[in-house]
């Protein structure tokens, strides 16, 4: 069974920002940025600064984000990948820095599975 949640638009934001997370990195312009929109820095930061959950687990989420458990398991574990390659990186690093990370393939693999169960 289903529950809604408290914060509809958020859980939006969120699966965005999966969303771009697991997609194929785009061909980057000359600056080096991300075109796509939400680009790679708002869905880091709509995944990890706006909800927090790098401070605070996602279950804490639950009812107001989240539904489930499963979900909350799934994001913890994608939100703690972006942050090893953010700690990696650094949050003032290129685009394709980020893209180019050894561990940005399993950010990938990650955000998929997020994705798959907060449709479920």
């Amino acid at each position: 069974m289903s529950i809604d949640v408290e914060w509809p638009d958020r859980r939006r934001d969120v699966l965005e920002a999966l969303e771009l997370l697991e997609s194929e990195p785009p061909l980057l312009p000359s600056n080096g940025s991300d075109p796509r929109w939400p680009d790679l820095a708002n869905a880091v930061h709509w995944l990890v600064d706006d909800t927090v959950w790098d401070q605070i687990d996602p279950t804490e989420s639950i009812g107001e984000i989240l539904r489930t458990g499963t979900e909350a398991t799934a994001i913890r574990v994608v939100v703690s990948a972006v942050i090893d390659v953010a700690k990696r990186q650094g949050p003032a690093a290129p685009d394709s820095s980020w893209f180019g990370d050894p561990g940005w393939q399993r950010v990938r693999e990650l955000a998929r599975v997020a994705i798959e169960a907060m449709r479920e």
